[in-house]
């Protein structure tokens, strides 16, 4: 049996959090990053993504062109996934815990692959969980994340790693990351989105280094998502020309 929650009934428990916003005019309300942010936006939508083996693509590869089809072609690798529980985030998220299961994703990367801390700083992308609620030091979802990012990585190395983030484009959808296919899109064609609306720099964050939009060349996309239950994840895509 599937148990379907009605969206008023969802949206109000996001107000009654004082999670969502209020604003009417969404370019007051899809500011993430932003000093003016003041509370999520929901959103909704659907993506797909085929993952396989690199032999399993080498061999489709090698098989004789379909009329009227693209050519098959490597998108982007996965090389790393990590997925933990904290059992904390029922309303807010924590941001120890989100620093130290960053530190350890980024510790497990540079064992298995030999990519550094500093190598995805420089030739990286992060598309960020961040859904704009309001600007709290203590609670808001941009100044957890920019709190672990800068525990993980120090000051240098965050100021030159690029953040990006799609929910101020589509809204906080339940249960789809939108960050994926637009993290394989952007390692494909060297190309970023702008941060949404940013108008007002958020001196609680700190200096870091907003996306403006435009020709990028990267190497990593480094992405982090939350959700209820404490669920924490990280995944690291490479673009194709990447070699271990």
């Amino acid at each position: 049996m599937i148990s379907l929650v009605e969206p008023t009934t969802l949206g109000s428990g996001f107000r009654a959090l004082g999670a969502a916003t209020t604003q009417e005019a969404v370019e007051n309300a899809a500011c993430p990053f932003d000093k003016r942010r003041s509370g999520m936006i929901l959103g909704a939508g659907g993506i797909g993504m085929v993952i396989e083996t690199e032999d399993s693509c080498q061999e489709r590869m090698k098989l004789p062109a379909v009329p009227g089809c693209s050519p098959c072609q490597i998108r982007a690798r996965l090389l790393a996934t990590q997925y933990s529980n904290s059992a904390f985030h029922g309303a807010a998220l924590d941001r120890k815990h989100i620093a130290s299961e960053l530190k350890r994703f980024l510790n497990d990367v540079e064992l298995v692959h030999g990519i550094s801390k500093a190598e995805i700083a420089t030739h990286g992308v992060y598309f960020s969980h961040e859904t704009s609620t309001h600007a709290s030091p203590a609670a808001s979802c941009a100044g957890n994340e920019v709190a672990a990012l800068r525990s993980a990585f120090g000051d240098e190395l965050l100021s030159k790693l690029l953040i990006l983030n799609t929910k101020g484009f589509t809204g906080h959808p339940m249960g789809v990351s939108f960050e994926d296919v637009a993290a394989v899109e952007v390692l494909m064609r060297q190309i970023v989105p702008p941060m949404p609306n940013y108008k007002e720099k958020d001196d609680y964050l700190g200096d870091i280094k907003i996306s403006k939009g435009g020709a990028y060349a990267c190497r990593y996309a480094l992405r982090f998502a939350a959700g209820f239950g404490s669920q924490v994840a990280f995944a690291l895509y490479a673009s194709s020309q990447h070699e271990e």
